[in-house]
């Protein structure tokens, strides 16, 4: 049993290869790795960023929109009460003018 043990390693090999394979597999392997990475962050500036960078834009002119649209509402109820206070005033006027031409 210690004979088939000590089979699988040995001082230059491991898992029946040796030592300057695994460096070949670990060269090849770390390249791969490097290759992948390399790809995946060129598609992450080229394809992703521009796709950031539109849907920010995007997110702007929609914060824009709201606040534009939110001080248009705001400046709509203040004239909306103006112009009731105006009505008010005019219809006032009126019945002065008529109560004045009513006493002639």
């Amino acid at each position: 049993m210690n004979l088939m043990m000590a089979h699988w390693i040995t001082m230059h090999s491991l898992f029946s290869l040796n030592w300057d394979e695994w460096a070949s597999i670990v060269a090849i392997l770390t390249a791969v790795i490097l290759i992948i990475r390399w790809t995946l962050n060129k598609a992450h500036e080229q394809l992703f960023d521009p796709i950031y960078h539109a849907i920010n834009q995007f997110k702007t002119s929609v914060d824009k929109l709201n606040d534009r649209l939110g001080n248009s509402e705001d400046r709509l109820e203040k004239g909306d009460k103006l112009f009731i206070r105006h009505d008010e005033e005019l219809k006032d006027h009126e019945r002065r003018i008529t109560n004045l031409e009513g006493r002639k």
